[in-house]
């Protein structure tokens, strides 16, 4: 019978609460050494069943959300937009176009809106799901939030309070919840009216934020808050303290590039097939297109998987409170990357690890067939060289890492800095013939 220690022993939890609503004999702990949230115990076999880190039923899960619909390579897509909030401050302060505050709006407008189930801060590092029923605190909502947090409180909401709600939530989260509600309270997934997802940028343990503040000479212990986003596209973090704001760049400086290596991931990060968020009504995220960098407020690319979520977002544009261009699938690979967008990784490092008998979650998403795995000879490297990574996080050696990629790593960031420039701001790949990019005409009144 399953159980959750190989959650436990992988380090593979995210945090989503799932277990804990199948099982009221759990806790979700702070694994001090991981820098990121566990199960209390291997629990009972329905919390292993509805875990997302032992594996997800995405077949179930699709019968379910969109029922008599087949989903295809990106999952069920009924269209795909560029779309841009006109409030210029919602924009600025959100880095991505603002559309998550505007659906979030549109939905406690309505008539059956009685609230909004999404991440807001405690204090801290603490970041946790609350109920949000007033349209003034919506702009108070935190942007995108990368670190390990708890998500717990999501499903305790929906089972102790009755309305119908909106929720906001990255693709595991999504899982865990889906995935206890449809096994275990249907009647709660007629109450969710929406699920806006949101296309992931991965999430970090806290070991990542201990090393840019050691990088910083910021005291961790002090912190206060954190903001991983604003001001523009791409955004800055800024870590919070008595003492003052410490500002980082996120794309040009080395600091960051060391702490938010991709060995700072959650461990499941790196199995994940459902980048572009399968289950959600609507999916946002950065719309990281050639087509797209001249944006001074950032640009979303929102993919629609139903026709009331298309319809939803065709009714704000027709009220002037956001810009809309429609745009295809393509533009979900050309922005996301295949690589995440198709898990050749993720689907090659799961079976990396199901051949030597170590713990891994057991998903296929409708993106299987379209996947092209690495080798494993790439897996077996990274593998090998991710276990010496985490050593180091664990005995908080971040000045070796910091130096590691400096000089040994040098070469690939390099390339990566390369690539970016070429492809984002030179346009190169445009030039060459190898796609067609959206038309900026199409883009015309987009900020």
């Amino acid at each position: 019978m399953a159980t959750l220690e190989p959650v436990i022993e992988g380090g593979l939890c995210i945090g989503c609460g799932a277990c804990l609503a199948a099982d009221p004999d759990l806790e979700l702990l702070f694994d001090e050494a991981r820098q990121s949230f566990r199960p209390s115990g291997p629990g009972r076999p329905l919390a292993a069943e509805v875990c997302p880190a032992v594996g997800v039923d995405f077949s179930f899960l699709h019968r379910q959300r969109f029922p008599g619909v087949t989903p295809g390579p990106h999952g069920v897509v009924d269209s795909v937009w560029l779309a841009q909030s006109t409030d210029l401050a919602r924009n600025l302060r959100s880095s991505s176009g603002g559309l998550i505050k505007e659906l979030a709006l549109a939905h406690l407008g309505s008539p059956d809106g009685d609230g909004i189930i999404s991440i807001v801060h405690r204090g801290g590092l603490d970041f946790r799901a609350a109920l949000v029923t007033d349209a003034r605190d919506i702009d108070n909502l935190p942007g995108s939030v990368y670190h390990a947090l708890r998500f717990d409180d999501a499903l305790k909401i929906l089972q102790r309070r009755p309305g119908n709600y909106c929720l906001i939530a990255i693709p595991c989260q999504l899982e865990g919840v889906f995935s206890y509600v449809y096994r275990c309270a249907p009647e709660i997934g007629r109450r969710i009216r929406m699920s806006i997802g949101l296309l992931c940028g991965w999430q970090y343990t806290h070991h990542a934020i201990r090393a840019i503040c050691d990088y910083k000479r910021v005291d961790f212990s002090r912190l206060t808050n954190i903001s991983w986003r604003g001001g523009g596209p791409v955004g800055k973090l800024k870590l919070y303290t008595p003492e003052g704001v410490t500002t980082v760049s996120r794309r040009l400086d080395f600091s960051y590039q060391a702490a938010f290596d991709r060995s700072f991931n959650n461990p499941r990060c790196h199995l994940c097939v459902n980048h572009s968020n399968f289950l959600a009504d609507i999916v946002v995220g950065d719309a990281w297109l050639p087509s797209t960098v001249f944006t001074r407020t950032g640009i979303s690319l929102v993919i629609c998987r139903t026709s009331e979520a298309r319809l939803l977002l065709q009714g704000l544009a027709e009220e002037g409170k956001i810009r809309l261009a429609k745009v295809s699938v393509d533009e979900i690979v050309e922005s996301q990357g295949r690589r995440a967008v198709f898990g050749d990784f993720a689907y090659a490092y799961q079976a990396y690890l199901a051949r030597r008998g170590l713990p891994h979650p057991v998903m296929t998403g409708p993106n299987r067939a379209a996947a092209r795995l690495v080798s494993e000879k790439e897996v077996d490297r990274f593998h090998r060289e991710l276990l010496r990574k985490l050593r180091l996080q664990q005995q908080g050696r971040y000045r070796t890492l910091w130096w590691r990629k400096l000089t040994w790593e040098a070469p690939g960031l390099l390339w990566r800095y390369l690539s970016w420039f070429l492809v984002r701001i030179l346009r190169i790949k445009s030039l060459a013939g190898r796609r067609k990019e959206v038309a900026r005409r199409k883009l015309a009144g987009f900020r």
